[in-house]
C-alpha cells in the first residue's frame, strides 16, 4: 500500500467521548429526577488505590479541585502493590511544570498503541483510518496503513472507536460500528508493517439500539485475553435496561479469548465470573454506563477504568490485579451515578453486594465526560511515576489523581489542556511516556517543561 502523509489540522466535533446525560445525545437525563442520595456504611473507610504515588509531606501539596468518593462504597483491595519509585528525581510532582508537545497532525485521532517488540506507534482515527508514526524508512511524516472508511458509519458516536494489538504484534484489533451502526470488534493480519484490512474478520458482533454510548475500548490485559469496553445501548436513563442485566453484553467489560483452541470465533476463559452460574459468559465486570477508556498499570497490573456518567457526576473505578480484578465486579449504573443513589434496585434501595464504588468521582461543575488514561511508568518524567493521568473531554483539562494526606485521593491539575470538547483518549507507548489526542487534529507527548 502506497504511504499517505498525514492530513493538516481540522477542527473536528465528536460527541463519542461525551454521553453526557443532559446533552442532545442523552434526551430526558436531567438532575431533577435523581433519588435522594443512600447514606453508606460509616464504618467503610474510602482510600485511595495503594498502586497510585503519594504526594511527598515535604513538598507543597498540589490544588484539589475534584471530590474524593463518599464512605458508602467498597474500597479497593488493600493488599494492591504499592509502587516503589526507583526513578530518581529531584523535583515533586508539586514543582513539575508540564507541556503538550505535538508529535503528529492527523485529522480526528481516537486512539495511540504501539506495537509489541517495537518501537512503533500506531494512530487510529474516528473516520476509519490507521497510522504509523513511525516508518521503518525513516521518513519523518506518518503514514496512513489502512482505511476501512467505507466499512463503518459515522456521526453521533459511531465509526472507529479503538485498537489493540496482539501480545506479539502480529495481529491488529479494531473496534468500530458498522454501516448499521452496531459493533463490530474485527482482527486483522500484520504483514510487515502495513494491516490487512481485506483480510480481516470479525470476532464478536454487537447490535446496539440506539447510536450513542457504544464504549469501544478494547486492550490486552496482563492475562494475555483481550478486554473490551461496551456501553449500555445508548439515550439516557438506561432506558433499555441493560446496565442490571448480566445477560447482555452491552453495559459491561468483556474478557475474551480470541484465540480458541478451536480456531474458530472466540473463547471464554475458566475464570470469567458468568461462564457456568448464569449470565453472558464473556461479562467479567458489569453496570457500566460507558466506559471511555480503560487501561492496565503495567506495573501493578490494577484496571483503571474511566465511566462517563450522566447529569451529575463522572467517576473512576479500579479493579485491583490482586483481587484478580474483582471478576463479576457490580459498577453500579443505574443503581448510582458516582457515590449517588440513581435509581432504585426494584423496590428496594439495598446495596447490591457485589457493587464496586468508584475510587475518584468529580462533579459537572467541573466537567462533562471524563475521559481515561493510564497510571504513568515511562522514565522521563520521575515525578509523575505512580500517578493516574486522566481528563475531561468537554474542558481538555488533563490531570492526575494521586493519593494524598490520608490516602484520600487528590485531584492535580497538571496545568495542560486541549481545545474544548476535544480530549478524546490518551496513549502510551512502549516506554511507558503518555500521549494526548485531541479530535481537533493533533496527537500530543506529555513532558515535563523546563523549570
Amino acid at each position: 500500500m502506497r504511504p499517505v502523509r498525514a492530513a493538516a489540522m481540522v477542527a473536528v466535533t465528536v460527541l463519542l467521548a461525551a454521553a453526557c446525560g443532559s446533552g442532545a445525545d442523552d434526551p430526558g437525563g436531567s438532575a431533577d429526577q435523581q433519588q435522594p442520595d443512600v447514606a453508606g456504611d460509616p464504618s467503610v473507610a474510602v482510600t485511595a488505590p495503594p498502586a497510585l504515588r503519594t504526594v511527598p509531606a515535604t513538598s507543597t501539596a498540589p490544588a484539589v479541585t475534584g471530590t474524593a468518593p463518599a464512605a458508602t462504597g467498597t474500597a479497593p483491595s488493600a493488599s494492591v502493590n504499592a509502587p516503589t519509585n526507583t526513578t530518581p528525581t529531584t523535583r515533586s510532582l508539586a514543582e513539575t511544570r508540564f507541556e503538550l508537545v505535538p508529535v503528529a497532525e492527523i485529522a480526528a485521532p481516537i486512539a495511540l498503541i504501539a506495537r509489541p517488540g517495537t518501537d512503533q506507534r500506531y494512530v487510529a482515527t474516528l473516520t476509519g483510518q490507521v497510522w504509523l508514526l513511525d516508518p521503518s524508512d525513516g521518513s519523518a511524516a506518518p503514514q496512513q496503513v489502512a482505511d476501512i472508511g467505507t466499512r463503518i458509519s459515522q456521526g453521533c458516536e459511531n465509526g472507529l472507536l479503538g485498537m489493540a494489538f496482539a501480545p506479539d504484534g502480529s495481529q491488529l484489533y479494531l473496534s468500530y460500528t458498522d454501516p448499521a451502526r452496531n459493533s463490530r470488534i474485527a482482527v486483522v493480519p500484520m504483514e510487515g508493517e502495513i494491516p490487512q484490512t481485506d483480510r480481516r474478520r470479525v470476532l464478536l458482533a454487537l447490535d446496539q439500539p440506539a447510536c450513542n454510548h457504544n464504549g469501544g475500548h478494547l486492550t490486552f490485559g496482563p492475562d494475555g485475553q483481550l478486554w473490551i469496553g461496551f456501553g449500555d445501548g445508548g439515550s439516557a436513563n438506561d432506558i433499555f435496561g441493560h446496565g442490571q442485566d448480566r445477560n447482555t453484553l452491552l453495559g459491561t467489560i468483556v474478557r475474551i479469548d480470541p484465540n480458541p483452541a478451536s480456531g474458530r470465533g472466540y473463547g471464554i476463559g475458566d475464570r470469567n465470573p458468568f461462564a457456568t452460574s448464569g449470565g453472558a459468559p464473556e461479562v467479567w465486570a458489569y453496570g457500566a454506563r460507558n466506559p471511555w477508556r480503560f487501561s492496565f498499570d503495567r506495573d501493578s497490573g490494577d484496571l483503571w477504568i474511566g465511566d462517563v456518567g450522566q447529569d451529575r457526576f463522572e467517576e473512576i473505578h479500579v479493579l485491583p490485579a490482586e483481587d484478580r480484578w474483582s471478576p463479576g465486579a457490580n459498577l453500579g449504573w443505574p443503581l448510582f451515578e458516582g457515590n449517588d443513589q440513581f435509581s432504585e434496585n426494584g423496590s428496594s434501595t439495598d446495596t447490591p453486594g457485589d457493587l464496586v464504588f468508584p475510587v475518584y468521582t468529580y462533579t459537572h461543575d467541573e466537567g462533562c465526560s471524563v475521559t481515561g488514561g493510564y497510571v504513568y511508568r515511562g522514565s522521563a518524567i520521575g515525578a509523575l511515576w505512580g500517578t493516574y493521568v486522566f481528563g475531561d473531554y468537554c474542558t481538555g483539562a488533563v490531570w492526575g489523581l494521586v493519593r494524598g494526606l490520608g490516602g484520600v485521593p487528590e485531584r492535580v491539575d497538571l496545568g495542560v489542556s486541549v481545545p474544548r470538547n476535544t480530549l478524546v483518549s490518551f496513549g502510551e507507548d512502549a516506554d511507558g511516556e503518555l500521549y494526548v489526542l485531541s479530535a481537533a487534529g493533533t496527537v500530543f507527548r506529555l513532558e515535563s517543561a523546563a523549570p
